[in-house]
């Protein structure tokens, strides 16, 4: 199964036309462009580093280069960063621009997602939409103390002598 985290945009109902389904996982493509992903995405900031990064080891790498194998396993560790990373970037870019999460919904696919949570459309009404009360908790017992004369304990145990 496959998490599907649900974006409505600013001001918009919880089932506005305009809901967002981001898959939270690993993204394969970010794992080979991260670059172009990034950008695909509009994640413009993440984007410039990740370009930053890359050319630093590439420049690096040419200046350097008995350490290829350690900036080919650096650059390698930034494209799995961004490929494990990307859809929660994604995820907190909408957020900062006002969008809503609405739930998290565990589907096998993305229209099985969309089904689940547009299902919800019929469910809802102002009755329903009220959590369920919940019985009163039964009253508690005051805690009796005894007065202990052995002295400071160490630990959870009192012991005697």
């Amino acid at each position: 199964m496959t998490s599907y985290v649900v974006l409505t945009p600013p001001e918009a109902s919880r089932f506005d036309e305009g809901t967002v389904f981001i898959r939270d996982g690993f993204a394969f493509i970010a794992l080979i462009l991260p670059f172009l992903w990034l950008l695909w995405h509009r994640l413009w900031f993440h984007a410039a580093v990740v370009l930053l990064v890359s050319v630093g080891l590439a420049l690096a790498s040419n200046g350097l280069p008995q350490w290829d194998l350690v900036f080919f396993v650096a650059s390698l560790l930034v494209s799995i960063y961004v490929a494990l990373e990307g859809n929660a970037m994604r995820i907190a870019g909408r957020e900062r621009r006002g969008w809503t999460c609405r739930g998290v919904i565990d589907a096998p696919d993305l229209a099985t997602a969309e089904e689940i949570y547009f299902s919800g459309m019929q469910q809802s009404s102002p009755a329903s939409a009220r959590p369920p009360e919940r019985p009163p908790l039964p009253p508690t017992l005051p805690l009796s103390r005894k007065s202990s004369s052995s002295g400071p304990a160490l630990g959870l145990l009192d012991m005697d002598g």
